[in-house]
């Protein structure tokens, strides 16, 4: 490495050779020594080559005209060589003039080594970048200034740094005159596409933060004030750290390249004018007159002739060379139009022609086309296009043949159709319509729709037509009567939709008419008809109902009576006998008049199942016990055989089940005179039961099977000594039918019968059960209990208080729902037997004023009717009744049920597994309101939980809470419905 030659000048002589000894222990060649700054600037030039300096070390203070610092400004200006400065000095002025003079460093006396050579070395360090720095300038300038693109950069503010000639050239600006000044002043930028300037080109660039920031096509304003439409980028200069120091800008002419694109652009559309030309009927003509005669004039018609059929592409001919391909028809009429337009036509000439096609079809072309005159006025010039029309025009002809045809169906159509805007007002009505309403033609089309509607159903129509027109609703159909011109209405049903045009814009509102007058008539009489035959099923309703309570009132006295002899221990073994006679009599009276009455409901679709929860083994030992009293009396033996896997309790109608079973057995056992009937029952499908009463009986011959479900028909010659009027099986068919199965027999003359049944019996939670005891005389004791008898009737009323009294009660009779009220708050009883129609008061409102009595509401409640209907027995239930009982009264029956309302230990023959009955007790207000808007929503979850907290709140409650679960568990949702409001609307009244 070539050691660096030091220059040095100082005019102290000691200082000065020291410095040399100091540079020389360093390395360095000192190349001389002087002591004024004339010197040094002499020596400078006269030094040859291979010796010039490379660093002076100046003293700042020389003795001559020159100090240090006017020596070291020459040496920079003139030979680009560093001056270190030597000084003693640091005055501020020293300083200030030193800095001007841009030295590579400063070195203190006295010097020491160490400072010395750093200094020496940094300022050699940064004149040799300096010097790299400037080369490298000056390559990257002669560069730029090579290129044709125009480049400009600026300063880190702004300011113009450097224009190459190229942009000199475009600009305006030579680099001189732009160098210093701001870049928006230099370098006006417009945005090509929106014409607005660019105010700051530099904030675009910058903000991009890459290259861009300035629209790729831009108009460059140039000094002159002429426009340049240029492409240019910016880009951002940073230094080696990142540091922003200005940004570069590179744009270029475009001029020639624009209108090599304009051109290239211009011959694409041409192309595609010439290719869509040709692929579609359109064709292009002009006429040059420059005498100002058409017919004379030079004609060019493209692709005209070529859709013609004819091979003349392009052809140049004249005016009579179209006239040619021109219908006959059409040739005066166009020449005149031609003609005139020519003459005096100024903006567009439109017309309509029919051209012959080589093949002889014809063709419609629309003629368009405009003239170009000199400053006199004359044509010199006339050219237009020519499109083909010919699918229009047939299309147009097949739209006015549809027309045609559309007003010939709107016209002769069977219904009344009408168009209407959309207020309704009529637009067009056909022939119909004007027969249906009733008015002229012309006078209805000056109306609106909803005007001919009478007033009473014009309102809610109104609110329709205004939904439609709003688009809520697509169309609509409304039974409306309308009023005819004359006054009178008319009944039609009028169905109104929105018409919509191609485009989906609504245009006008259809109606279609239809007179319903006649069926609104047949209506009126299947309405009257119809009137008349649920009066005539009320009344039969009624009548069924009054015969049942007729014949049940006076069988009540009977059989009461009877069974209260037959616990008279006076009576002998001979009137005991007589008195059976009455009882069985009665019974069996009773039979005919509940299969009579079972019949009629039947038949009327009047009888309905009630589905409950029921003690599957008690309810069959219960039966079992009932016939084989029955069978022991003929000498016949009763065989109950019960499967071992039965479920305790099962869901079924307790009621119709038992009566089909003891229907079964009693037939098996009235037909049968020696052996045996056996009742068998087992588990069938699932959720099904199987039961089979089979005897050893007379048996039913093949051929008459069938027969004998048929109603008042009975099995061989016993007919005249069985009894009964016939009507069991068919009711236990029909029964069974509705519980889900079919009667299946199996039987021989001679040979007994098996009859069984499959039914719907699926198993329930075990529970309580219906428990129905059976005590005989004797067995209660009611001693100092009081019994509140309430019925209109004396005779039952003596009934149940001889009853009663034998048992020991203390009986208060009452004769109305008002007396009973009274007497119950006067006598306070311990159970109320209650009948349901009564005079001034009826039962089921007595419950409910018994259940809103605070003093009364846990009275046990017992409730006999002679209406023994499924609705009437739930009605009382829902009421708050605890037990319902059907007149005839059973005695034994209703003694049980005292037993177990009361809570009384019986002497004897008392099923101890028999619970107490618990009175339904209603829970308040608030609290039914809650409930009745849990079933409104069906929440049959919601309506559980809150039973739950009834009885969480009180074990009173425990009756009506079971009844909302049984109900919530089978969704009955309905009935809970009914069973809420019932109690709701009973608080009310």
């Amino acid at each position: 490495m070539t050691s660096a030659q030091i220059l040095i000048v100082e005019d102290d002589r000691i200082v000065a050779r020291d410095l040399a000894q100091q540079m020389n222990r360093a390395g360095y060649v000192v190349v001389g020594s002087t002591g004024s700054g004339e010197e040094a600037l002499a020596l400078v030039d006269t030094l040859p080559a291979g010796s010039k300096p490379d660093l002076v070390l100046m003293d700042v203070r020389l003795e001559g005209e020159l100090d240090g610092i006017d020596t070291a400004r020459r040496i920079r200006e003139a030979r680009d060589i560093p001056v270190v400065f030597l000084t003693a000095y640091a005055d501020e002025e020293t300083i200030r003039r030193a800095t001007a003079a841009e030295p590579y460093g400063y070195v203190l006396k006295p010097f020491d080594d160490t400072q010395l050579r750093t200094v020496v070395e940094m300022a050699l360090y940064k004149h040799s970048a300096e010097r790299r720095l400037r080369e490298s300038e000056q390559r990257y300038a002669i560069t730029l200034s090579s290129i044709g693109d125009g480049v400009l950069s600026t300063d880190v503010d702004g300011f113009v740094t450097f224009v190459n000639l190229a942009g000199e050239a475009l600009m305006g600006w030579s680099r001189s005159e732009a160098t210093g000044r701001p870049l928006r002043e230099v370098f006006r930028l417009h945005d090509e596409n929106t014409r607005a300037l660019i105010d700051d080109p530099m904030a675009a660039v910058l903000r991009t933060a890459s290259d861009g920031g300035l629209p790729a096509r831009a108009i460059l304003r140039v000094r002159g004030g002429s426009d340049l439409p240029v492409e240019c980028t910016g880009t951002p200069m940073t230094d080696e750290r990142g540091v922003r120091q200005g940004i570069v800008i590179v744009f270029r002419d475009v001029t020639q390249k624009r209108r090599a694109q304009e051109a290239e652009i211009l011959r694409e559309t041409n192309a595609r004018l010439e290719m869509a030309m040709y692929g579609s009927n359109v064709g292009v003509w002009e006429i040059d007159m420059p005498e100002g005669d058409y017919k004379r004039g030079f004609a060019r018609y493209s692709n005209i002739y070529e859709w013609l059929g004819f091979d003349t592409p392009q052809a140049r001919l004249d005016y009579e060379a179209y006239m040619s391909v021109l219908h006959p028809d059409h040739r005066d009429s166009t020449d005149r139009a031609v003609a005139s337009f020519l003459e005096s036509g100024d903006g567009l000439f439109e017309l309509e022609n029919r051209l012959r096609h080589r093949d002889g079809t014809d063709r419609w072309v629309l003629v368009r086309g405009t003239a170009r005159r000199d400053a006199t006025g004359k044509p010199v010039r006339f050219v237009g296009s020519l499109v083909d029309i010919t699918q229009l025009k047939m299309t147009e002809q097949a739209l006015r043949a549809s027309e045609e045809r559309f007003r010939g169906t709107f016209e002769n159509a069977a219904v009344g159709v009408a168009h209407c805007d959309l207020d309704g007002r009529f637009l067009r009505v056909n022939h119909r319509s004007g027969e249906i309403v009733g008015w002229p033609r012309d006078a209805l089309q000056q109306r609106r729709l909803h005007e001919l509607i009478h007033d009473d159903f014009s309102e809610a129509s109104i609110d329709r037509f205004r939904l439609l027109t709003e688009g809520k609703l697509k169309h609509y159909s409304e039974e409306v009567p309308l009023v005819r011109f004359d006054g009178e209405r008319v009944w039609v049903t009028l169905s109104v939709a929105l018409q919509h045009d191609a485009a989906g814009q609504t245009t006008h509102v259809i109606v279609i008419i239809q007179d319903i007058s006649a069926r609104k008539a047949l209506e009126d009489t299947v309405r009257v008809a119809k009137d008349a035959a649920e009066a005539a099923s009320r009344a039969k309703d009624q009548f069924l109902a009054n015969i049942s309570h007729e014949l049940r009132t006076p069988l009540n006295g009977i059989l009461g009576y009877a069974q209260i002899l037959q616990r008279d221990a006076r009576l002998d073994t001979r009137q005991l006998a007589s008195v059976g006679v009455i009882e069985q009599s009665g019974q069996h009276l009773l039979t005919l008049i509940n299969d009579i009455l079972d019949f009629a409901r039947l038949g009327a679709g009047k009888l309905e199942l009630q589905v409950g929860e029921v003690s599957l083994r008690g309810f069959l030992e219960t039966i079992a016990e009932i016939v084989a009293v029955r069978a022991q009396q003929k000498g016949l033996v009763l065989n109950y055989v019960a499967a071992p896997d039965l479920p305790a309790v099962v869901r079924v109608d307790e009621r119709r089940l038992r009566q089909v079973l003891l229907n079964l057995l009693a037939n098996a056992v009235k037909f049968t005179d020696h052996g045996g009937v056996t009742l068998s029952v087992s588990r069938g499908a699932a959720g099904r039961l199987r039961f089979e009463v089979r005897d050893t009986g007379i048996g039913v011959s093949a051929d008459r099977l069938e027969a004998i479900f048929q109603p008042f028909e009975q099995a061989g010659d016993h007919t005249r000594r069985s009894g009964g009027a016939g009507l069991g099986l068919a009711i236990s068919r029909q029964l069974v039918r509705m519980m889900g199965g079919e009667i299946e027999v199996t039987s021989s003359a001679g040979e007994g019968s098996v009859f069984g049944f499959e039914l719907d019996a699926p198993a329930a939670a075990a529970g309580l059960g219906e428990c129905v005891p059976r005590l005989q005389a004797g067995s209660l004791d009611g001693a100092g209990r009081v019994i509140l008898v309430v019925d209109d009737v004396p005779a039952n009323r003596t009934l149940l208080a001889e009853a009663l009294g034998q048992a020991g009660f203390r009986v208060i009779e009452s004769s109305d729902g008002r007396d009973a009220l009274d007497k119950a708050a006067a006598y306070a009883p311990e159970l109320i037997v209650l009948d349901t129609v009564m005079p001034v008061m009826g039962g089921i409102e007595t419950l409910h004023h018994l259940r809103r009595s605070q003093a009364l509401a846990a009275t046990p409640v017992i409730v006999v009717s002679a209406d023994a209907s499924e609705q009437n027995a739930r009605a009382n239930i829902d009421a708050g009744a605890n037990v319902f009982l059907q007149k005839p009264l059973n005695l034994d029956r209703l003694l049980g049920s005292i037993a177990m309302l009361l809570g009384l230990v019986t002497q004897q023959g008392a099923d101890p597994s028999c619970e107490a009955y618990r009175p339904m007790i209603i829970p308040p207000r608030e609290e039914m309101t809650a409930l009745h808007r849990y079933a409104l929503l069906g929440s049959m979850r919601d309506i559980s939980r809150h039973a739950d907290r009834l009885v969480s709140s009180h074990e009173k409650y425990e009756p009506f809470a079971a009844r909302l679960r049984q109900l919530a568990m089978t969704y009955e949702s309905q009935a809970l419905l009914s069973l809420i409001e019932h109690h709701l609307n009973s608080e009310g009244s």
